[in-house]
């Protein structure tokens, strides 16, 4: 009857030990001591991690002919948080390039947030540092006009985020799935110039949306926007634009972003390096820095 009782005690002190102690979060936050710790946080932009509500880049409205495997490292930083991730893309045309789809991820991102953002996000994780595994995107781009003499090309593209986010508890990802869709027009302007070989403009509006855990408002539904201007040369393009979607809701739901950045191109590779400085309700810059591998012409 002791052995059993001592097996018992112990099994008790082990489990206990195992729980992790909240007791930190619970007096900072006022825990009333039966609402879900979910609804203490903010699901926005401005109150998550950077992977967790990007803005979308902005479509150039015209479609790749070629397979592309895209490989990149980034590095986002601000005051409270600064985050490293590799971000990878698939990406396949169809029909002559009238159809493409694409998957995203990051597969894994570390990250070290100071105890200020850490509170500001209600975060449960009391070291601020950690790591998380990124949502799944699969995007649909098809082109709706292309090469047309008096109207700029369109193109419609189709976006949904699965909910595979890890790490909601310390405010890296959502757990919630979202989706956006826009249309966008562009046009190329030749110059006929030996070193400047074309000037492209391009703009998108579309349709953002992502779940919540506010029991009023489950669903925030966002205004997508974007445009942009490529310079392009014999083997490299400069490309910038501002980005951004506004919610509804007003609770840091209204993210602005400005990209700049670099491609140098050769017969298979295309190496990139840009710059996102965030602008409105977006955590942090970054820097991107990747190559894309090219694998022939599309079906």
């Amino acid at each position: 009857m002791k052995g059993v009782l001592y097996v018992f005690l112990v099994c008790c002190s082990l489990e206990a030990s195992s729980q992790i102690d909240y007791s930190w979060w619970n007096q900072i936050h006022h825990w009333d001591g039966h609402t879900s710790w979910q609804n203490y946080m903010t699901i926005s932009p401005a109150f998550m991690g950077p992977n967790a509500l990007p803005v979308p880049d902005v479509s150039k409205a015209e479609n790749d002919s070629t397979f592309q495997l895209e490989a990149a490292g980034d590095a986002h930083f601000s005051t409270g948080d600064h985050t490293q991730d590799f971000f990878v893309r698939g990406y396949a045309p169809f029909y002559n390039s009238k159809i493409a789809f694409s998957i995203d991820v990051i597969p894994v991102e570390w990250f070290q947030t100071d105890t200020i953002t850490r509170d500001l996000r209600a975060s449960r994780g009391k070291s601020g540092k950690g790591k998380a595994g990124g949502d799944i995107y699969f995007t649909t781009n098809i082109q709706l006009l292309k090469d047309k003499k008096h109207w700029p090309d369109l193109s419609l593209r189709m976006a949904l985020r699965t909910a595979s986010g890890t790490n909601l508890g310390e405010a890296r990802y959502t757990d919630g799935p979202g989706y956006y869709f826009d249309v966008s027009g562009g046009k190329t302007f030749a110059t006929n110039k030996k070193f400047l070989k074309a000037i492209r403009v391009y703009a998108m509006a579309g349709f953002y949306v992502y779940q919540t855990f506010d029991i009023l408002h489950l669903q925030n539904d966002c205004f997508l926007y974007g445009a942009g201007i490529d310079f392009r040369f014999n083997h490299f393009a400069f490309t910038n634009e501002i980005a951004g979607y506004n919610g509804y809701m007003s609770d840091g739901d209204k993210p602005l972003v400005f990209r700049t950045g670099l491609k140098f191109s050769s017969l298979k590779i295309d190496y990139k390096i840009s710059y996102q400085a965030a602008l409105n309700d977006f955590p942090t810059d970054r820097v991107r820095v990747g190559v894309v591998f090219r694998f022939g012409k599309g079906f």
